[in-house]
C-alpha cells in the first residue's frame, strides 16, 4: 500500500491539489528548480527618437550574469558585438538574449534562470542614450519575487518595477530625462 499511496501523493502534487513535500533547507543551489523572472517591458510612442522626434525601434538585451560589476562598468559600445560583451564580461556572461520593441509595443516574456545565476541585466541599445539609464542589473531572487516592468523611452530605461543593484531606486523610475 505504501507505493501506491506515495504513487497517489505525486499525482496530487503534480496536478497543484496538494503541496510538494519541503526541500531540505541544505541543497545547493545548483540541485533546485529554476528561478522564473517576469520581464515586462513598456515601450513608449517616443521610442529611440531621431533628432527631429520620429520614433524608432530598439533592441533590448537580456544577460544572466554571475556578478554585475564588470556588467555595470562596460562603456555602451561594447553591448551589441557578442564577442566585446564575452570579452568585457568574461564568465560573469551566463547567457544573453535579444528582444526587439517597436514604438508603442508592450512585451511580456518568463525567463528560467539557474539558481546559481544571481544577476540578471538589461541593455537597451539607443541611438544616443541618456548617461547611466540605459543599463540596469538586479539580483535574481528579488526579481523571482516581484518581476521586472521597465519603460523604454526616447533615450533612457525606467524601472517601475524591481530595485536596481548599485543606484537609487528614485532616480531609475523617472520618466523626466533630458536626451542628449
Amino acid at each position: 500500500m505504501g507505493l501506491l499511496g506515495s504513487v497517489a501523493d505525486k499525482a496530487l502534487e503534480v496536478t497543484g491539489i496538494k503541496a510538494p513535500a519541503k526541500l531540505p533547507d541544505n541543497l545547493p543551489d545548483s540541485v533546485l528548480p529554476d528561478r522564473r523572472i517576469r520581464w515586462q517591458l513598456h515601450a513608449s510612442s517616443s521610442l529611440n527618437a531621431t533628432d527631429n522626434g520620429q520614433p524608432l525601434g530598439l533592441v533590448t538585451r537580456i544577460f544572466k550574469l554571475r556578478n554585475p560589476d564588470s556588467f555595470l562598468q562596460a562603456q555602451a559600445d561594447v553591448f551589441g558585438d557578442p564577442a566585446r560583451e564575452k570579452q568585457a564580461l568574461g564568465d560573469d556572461l551566463v547567457a544573453v538574449r535579444e528582444v526587439q520593441l517597436v514604438p508603442g509595443q508592450h512585451h511580456e516574456a518568463t525567463d528560467k534562470v539557474a539558481r546559481d545565476v544571481p544577476y540578471v541585466g538589461i541593455v537597451a541599445l539607443y541611438r544616443r542614450p541618456a548617461a547611466g539609464r540605459w543599463r540596469y542589473a538586479f539580483k535574481a531572487a528579488d526579481a523571482e519575487l516581484g518581476g521586472l516592468s521597465l519603460g523604454a523611452h526616447a533615450c533612457a530605461l525606467s524601472v517601475q518595477s524591481g530595485t536596481p543593484v548599485g543606484q537609487a531606486a528614485g532616480s531609475a523610475r523617472s520618466v523626466a530625462v533630458s536626451c542628449p
